[in-house]
């Protein structure tokens, strides 16, 4: 071995160059860690620490184990190579002796992040349950089984493995994701004593809780003074406060069950102040979102708002026109609004909004990204020009696109389309319901190209309910306006059968309408590439 290998910064910064997470997310493969841990003694520790440091599926876990302990995959085989490799549950043969706790316990001090994925059959690598609570769960398990442990991601769904959860909660935990389907009575005990068992707690998620366990999130999260990310249940007011009072804290998202009661007392008025940088809030419907956001003054640069069941018209007026009320103009960047689509209804009328239901959102002048594409709207070209006029750094602008409800409704013309483009230089992605019937739009015709303002930056179109008739017309005037179109999208049935692949066959129809239309734009814009590359060309290249 070098004498230079025995200095320990030098190894550092070797690994720190070969275990360094790139833009892409990618990290170093398991088969380059482990011939490192055979190259060298002087590796094998660090690359050891860097192969178990991120635990992504739990399978992993039980493959330290020697072979006789533990049951193999099943491959088939050709000429002395693998050419099928089939998926297996993974299960311990024979109880574990003293020599197998030490080989886990040689590996399980070195693992920094465990991920416990959703249990799936058909998935070609997993844990069986009897396998996870022998290894975590019995008596001659350590009582911490992971003593650096950070991250901790839990989205196994079986109730059986609660208790390998359990042993897996310590102190040295900062980040900690719960995915909980039901949230039975051991859950719900379990994540009560997180506020004490993880002090150090940076981040924590879970999934919708019940109504009655928010106000045992409520009191945990209290004990969490580093929180920088939370995604939790919605809590009470002292809660909230405590939040308030973070500086760390940048990501917000509350889940608001349904049954759930705010606690508020109808004669105290006080707000709560909260500066983040991204805000959510998903409620089971839009009473329950209003009564949560009714003491929140937010100052965030990103606002998400998702409701679980569809709002009536009034009432999504009214959240609409609210907005101001709760988050700071000058500073919202982007906002979201989705509300779910009804599945039975007998008059769209209901949750029809008119378009002055959008002028409140004016005041947002800052905005860069606004999804408002579940509405139910009809809005022409002046009105969407009036709105996007306000909205002059707009990058991505998405405006009742998500359903066809199946009425006819007024659209945005080509004309109205060049307007938009015109006062929206920064646009990226735009979704309109768009009117290629206007008899009066002159730019509608096949032999006049398109020869107003173009976007470039633009490369993603949905349509909503419009129908194609022409596929070279359509697609050379909207090549002309977005030369870097590569995705047109276009809306979904509101009332479509999911289950029915005949309920769908029309909708598919005019999907492949517009799909030929993209199809078309990205092949004109191939040739001419190629027709301006052989035109580049020197002369004496092309003779040749």
């Amino acid at each position: 071995m070098h004498a230079c290998l025995w200095i320990p910064e030098i190894l550092i910064a070797i690994f720190a160059e070969l275990t360094q997470v790139t833009e892409s997310g990618a990290q170093p493969s398991f088969a380059t860690l482990y011939h490192l841990t055979l190259t060298c003694r002087a590796f094998r520790e660090l690359a050891l620490d860097a192969l178990w440091a991120h635990v992504q599926t739990p399978d992993m876990l039980i493959m330290c184990m020697p072979q006789d302990a533990r049951s193999q995959p099943i491959k088939w085989t050709r000429g002395g190579r693998t050419i099928l490799n089939i998926g297996y549950s993974a299960r311990l043969l024979r109880p574990l002796v003293n020599n197998d706790w030490a080989t886990f316990q040689k590996y399980a001090c070195r693992v920094r992040s465990l991920t416990f994925e959703q249990y799936d059959e058909h998935k070609p690598r997993k844990l069986h349950d009897s396998a996870a609570l022998a290894l975590l769960d019995s008596p001659a398990s350590p009582s911490s089984p992971f003593p650096l442990l950070r991250e901790l991601y839990w989205c196994d769904k079986r109730d059986v493995l609660l208790p390998c959860l359990q042993r897996c909660i310590s102190t040295t935990l900062t980040r900690l994701v719960i995915h909980s389907e039901l949230w039975p009575s051991e859950m719900v005990d379990l994540v009560a004593g997180l506020g004490k068992a993880c002090p150090k707690i940076k981040e924590f998620r879970c999934s919708m809780p019940t109504a009655s366990a928010c106000t045992m999130l409520s009191d945990f999260v209290t004990c969490w003074d580093d929180l920088e990310i939370l995604e939790a249940g919605a809590v009470n007011a002292q809660a909230l406060q405590h939040l308030a009072s973070l500086k760390k804290l940048r990501e917000l998202e509350m889940l608001v069950p349904e049954g759930h009661n705010p606690d508020l007392d109808p004669t105290l008025t006080f707000s709560v102040m909260l500066s983040l940088d991204k805000f959510s809030v998903t409620a089971a419907s839009i009473e329950l979102l209003l009564a949560f956001l009714a003491p929140l003054k937010i100052s965030a640069k990103s606002a998400e708002l998702d409701i679980d069941s569809p709002p009536n018209a009034d009432d999504l007026n009214h959240l609409l026109s609210s907005l101001t009320e709760h988050f700071q103009p000058n500073v919202l960047k982007s906002l979201g609004v989705w509300v779910d689509r009804p599945t039975d209804f007998d008059d769209h009328s209901l949750f029809e909004l008119p378009p002055s239901a959008f002028q409140k959102i004016r005041a947002f002048t800052g905005l860069t990204d606004l999804n408002l594409s579940s509405m139910h709207v009809s809005i022409t070209d002046d009105e969407v020009l009036d709105l996007v006029s306000a909205w002059p750094q707009i990058e991505c602008l998405h405006l009742a696109t998500r359903w066809d409800w199946g009425v006819t409704r007024l659209g945005v013309t080509f004309g109205g389309l060049a307007g938009i483009l015109e006062r929206c230089p920064n646009l990226r992605s735009l979704g309109v319901n768009l009117d290629t019937w206007a008899s009066d739009d002159s730019l509608v015709h096949v032999d006049n190209y398109y020869t107003g303002i173009t976007r470039e930056k633009v490369t993603d179109l949905n349509v909503g309910y419009a129908e194609c008739d022409n596929v070279k017309a359509i697609g050379n005037l909207l090549a002309g306006m977005c030369p870097g179109l590569t995705h047109i999208d276009c809306a979904q049935p509101v009332d479509i059968d999911y289950d029915d692949f005949s309920d769908q066959h029309e909708w598919f129809e005019v999907t492949n309408r517009w799909k030929e239309v993209e199809s078309f734009i990205v092949r004109n814009r191939m040739e001419q590439l190629e027709q301006n590359n052989d035109n580049d060309m020197p002369a004496d290249c092309v003779d040749k």
